[in-house]
């Protein structure tokens, strides 16, 4: 069952329209608690009294040169400081990296200020990430990233000319896709992922699929589909070519997408991720080992992440920190010495049962009750009783098998965890998805 996924249009009609940013829990949308330096650095130094190993990300904003260079030298800062409050050299199992239109000798001097200031994992044992522009990626950059020790690399396929607002550039080859995907090789890259939107205005069913054509062509390890709509920036763009495409289009792109990658031999892993039966995180969901937390889907485990940059998140041990989203007051904050903590999630007032079921939905598309209780004392059946009858009518649907022991989402069902998720997030939601309204408690899961 795992990595088997299927397209069913009345059912995607029902439930594939709630709650599709609900990607996990918690997610920014809960971060209503301001958040003190002092709380990060508490954190920071039961990490290391645990010597949990760690995961960074990095995301360069886009900036002018020279803003760039100042905005570069107030991250050092920030990695400086919180670097000395994890004791010398903390090990780094992941690394990602956005690496936006930095220059090849800004890139090269922040990967040595984090490497004098972490140890990082041997090349084996670690996944070091770069994500890469396609309009600003080349031969001589994949090969210094390589140099600078990534093993997994990320590009990003525009659907605007990189340097014109709002001007289209049209797919008209997969020349430079080729070129980077025969240059990961050739530099011997664990993985390559292709970032593949759809939904735009401009965009047509019968166009993106001949991008999807051309890039299933060349067969990258990964590749990431997603919606355009739920991007924040699409709601706020006044570009009528920015805009959304109509739902209908939309939905058609994706199923043409989802059934192309399943028909080229790519396994569905979740929330867009389609990969090779090779991959890495192929292997971990078939051994229960796969994981998902702020920074996507993993292999690892029990390590704490810290988000470095304007805007970024961090969860250390059971505390989730953004920093100020805004580039002038996270500078601000570092030139004051102080971390640029903004808001947050306690580890108080984190659900951690809820956090736990959104986690293994996404990562094995089943649920084990008693594995749940064992772990962190959930009962499901009776903390989501008031959902049953929504459960059974997703089983009489074919998107769930229910039982006295637990959960299975079926190959039809795979689409529609993210509204499920949602709705245990929040209940109010399922009446949108009722037949009639929610009955009674039924006596047994498995009843019909």
């Amino acid at each position: 069952m795992f990595g088997s996924v299927k397209w069913n249009d009345r059912l995607m009609h029902r439930y594939g329209h709630v709650g599709q940013r609900q990607h996990g829990y918690p997610t920014a949308a809960d971060f209503n608690t301001p958040i003190a330096p002092f709380d990060l650095l508490r954190a920071l130094r039961d990490s290391r009294k645990a010597q949990r190993p760690l995961s960074l990300a990095v995301r360069l904003p886009i900036l002018a040169p020279d803003a760039m260079t100042t905005y570069l030298r107030h991250l050092k800062r920030e990695i400086e400081l919180l670097a000395c409050h994890l004791g010398e050299h903390p090990r780094v199992e992941q690394l990602q990296l956005s690496a936006g239109r930095a220059s090849i000798a800004q890139l090269r001097d922040l990967l040595g200020h984090l490497k004098s200031h972490f140890q990082f994992a041997e090349q084996g044992l670690g996944d070091f990430t770069v994500e890469v522009e396609l309009a600003h990626a080349d031969w001589p950059l994949v090969g210094v990233l390589r140099e600078l020790g990534f093993n997994h690399l990320s590009v990003g396929v525009p659907d605007l000319h990189a340097d014109e607002d709002g001007t289209i550039e049209y797919f008209r080859s997969s020349t430079r896709i080729r070129a980077l995907i025969e240059a990961t090789r050739a530099f011997h890259y664990r993985s390559v992922n292709i970032d593949l939107g759809y939904g735009r205005s401009w965009q047509s069913p019968a166009s993106f699929a001949r991008k999807l054509d051309s890039i299933i062509e060349l067969q990258p390890d990964r590749v990431s589909m997603f919606d355009y709509r739920q991007l924040p920036q699409a709601a706020e763009s006044s570009s009528p070519r920015l805009r959304p495409a109509s739902p209908g289009a939309s939905r058609a792109m994706h199923r043409h997408g989802i059934e192309s990658l399943v028909a080229a031999g790519y396994r569905f892993i979740g929330l867009g991720r389609f990969v090779l039966p090779h991959d890495d995180l192929t292997m971990a969901q078939e051994t229960g080992s796969l994981r998902h937390d702020i920074g996507g889907y993993t292999d690892h485990e029990h390590f704490d992440h810290l988000g470095l940059g304007a805007g970024a998140i961090s969860r250390v041990g059971m505390l989730y920190v953004q920093n100020f989203a805004r580039v002038a007051p996270y500078q601000h904050a570092l030139e004051q010495d102080q971390l640029p903590t903004w808001r947050g999630l306690p580890p108080a007032s984190v659900d951690q049962p809820l956090r736990t079921v959104i986690e293994r939905l996404h990562c094995d598309a089943r649920l084990d009750f008693v594995e749940l209780h064992n772990r962190c004392g959930l009962v499901f059946q009776q903390r989501y009783a008031a959902l049953w009858p929504l459960l059974l009518q997703m089983q009489r649907d074919g998107l769930l098998r229910l039982g006295e022991h637990g959960i299975e989402v079926l190959p039809e069902g795979k689409l529609a965890i993210p509204t499920l998720c949602a709705v245990l997030v929040q209940p109010e939601l399922a009446c949108n998805l009722m037949d009639t309204p929610a009955s009674a408690k039924p006596t047994s899961l498995s009843a019909r």
